[in-house]
């Protein structure tokens, strides 16, 4: 063999070996594992059925996937008698991996509703669908893909119009691994390459796959990072140090305006169009929807002059316009809505609390903390409550 060659074999080898040994350290040690997500032909991607781990990017907590791929204990397919199901649809705040399981909002909820009188002697059992960076046409997928294999009583959509609207739109997403749906008239139909490309199709299951592997994790959170920080840099610009520090990943301030340009009409239109698709396919199920729109971290914010200060320049008077929109949504069409945000904003205020953010990240910003899911939990169960009240005065009370 030519000593060039030979050079060149040793060379691969050396570098097979240096990656076998960085993978391998890296897993030691707990870095780079990402290995909670799968590539998913229906949505793009899913949790990955029996993964476990430490979680600790933002706040710390042990994260078990169930055999079904959802952040839960497991549950049989069959609805248990004398039970009342409730299926949660969300991102990554229902999904809630940044704290313990049963601190998170399903369980929160589970517990409170399981105190409530009038359900005594039900059992009350809460079913998380959540799965991080997902929108609402995933929520849909899910929806009809998986979560009416366990004949839930109510649906309740945890809307986050951080990023959920941006998520719908093929115009404003930037990672396109996933289903689309495009308005043509009032129909809703599939659309983009995820749908139209095999090719691309390929590419995206490539991409999670790769996953699986600590060193490329590493690699990828690293452009993410630059990439992130190139972002907030360029947004930025003109803004004070405080309104500098909500620009968070992946959301804007787009939100809380009327939308200003073509791409942000047809996002909103397109989202409002999938919350109506996911109630209508609610009622033929013969379920109840509830909507709830979770707290954007600016709005709950504990401290109403920053909060002055950050709607003066994005030219608001309040930073509730999402919230608003999809309440206003639920009066059309005729399914309940709880904002969160308000509330959260005069919890925040009263306790001086940080409902967002954790001690290892930026307080204030971020996904709920424990006392943010303590609380929606709260005001949801709350919700709930009357919405079964109000079904067993129209003599629909929830079959058990």
């Amino acid at each position: 063999m030519p000593t060039a060659i030979r050079h060149l074999a040793l060379i691969f080898l050396g570098i097979l070996l240096g990656l076998a040994l960085a993978e391998c350290g890296l897993r030691i040690f707990g870095i780079g594992q990402q290995g909670f997500y799968q590539w998913d032909a229906y949505r793009g991607w899913a949790l990955r059925p029996g993964s476990a781990g430490w979680q600790h990017r933002e706040g710390y907590a042990v994260v078990q996937i169930n055999r079904d791929g959802m952040r839960d204990r497991p549950h049989p397919y069959p609805k248990p008698r004398g039970t009342i199901r409730i299926a949660f649809l969300g991102d990554s705040f229902t999904e809630a991996k940044q704290v313990d399981l049963e601190n998170d909002l399903v369980s929160v909820v589970e517990q409170r509703l399981g105190f409530y009188k009038r359900l005594r002697g039900l059992t009350v059992e809460g079913l998380n669908f959540g799965c991080d960076s997902y929108g609402t046409a995933q929520e849909l997928v899910t929806l009809q893909h998986a979560v009416w294999n366990f004949s839930p009583d109510i649906i309740v959509l945890v809307f986050f119009a951080g990023n959920d609207i941006r998520n719908n739109s093929l115009d404003l997403e930037w990672h396109l691994c996933q289903p689309f749906y495009l308005l043509q008239g009032e129909q809703l139909v599939p659309g983009g390459p995820f749908i139209n490309s095999r090719i691309f199709r390929s590419k995206c299951a490539i991409k999670f796959a790769s996953r699986r592997s600590a060193v490329l994790n590493v690699m990828g959170d690293a452009i993410a990072q630059i990439r992130s920080i190139a972002k907030s840099q360029k947004a930025s610009i003109g803004l004070s140090t405080a309104e500098a520090a909500s620009l968070e990943l992946g959301l804007g301030d787009a939100i809380y305006r009327p939308p200003s340009d073509q791409s942000w009409a047809r996002a909103w239109n397109v989202t409002e169009r999938l919350i109506v698709t996911i109630n209508d396919d609610v009622r033929r199920h013969g379920a109840q929807l509830l909507v709830v729109t979770a707290s954007v971290a600016p709005q709950v914010y504990p401290d109403r002059a920053w909060r002055t200060r950050y709607e003066k320049v994005l030219g608001v008077r309040d930073l509730f316009y999402p919230d608003m929109r999809i309440g206003e949504l639920g009066k059309r069409v005729g399914f309940p809505v709880l904002n969160l945000a308000p509330e959260f904003q005069k919890y925040a205020d009263q306790h001086s609390a940080f409902l967002h953010g954790f001690s290892n990240t930026q307080l204030g910003f971020g996904h709920w903390n424990e006392m943010g899911h303590r609380l929606g939990g709260e005001l949801i169960a709350g919700q709930l409550r009357v919405l079964i009240d109000k079904a067993a005065s129209d003599h629909r009370m929830i079959s058990p």
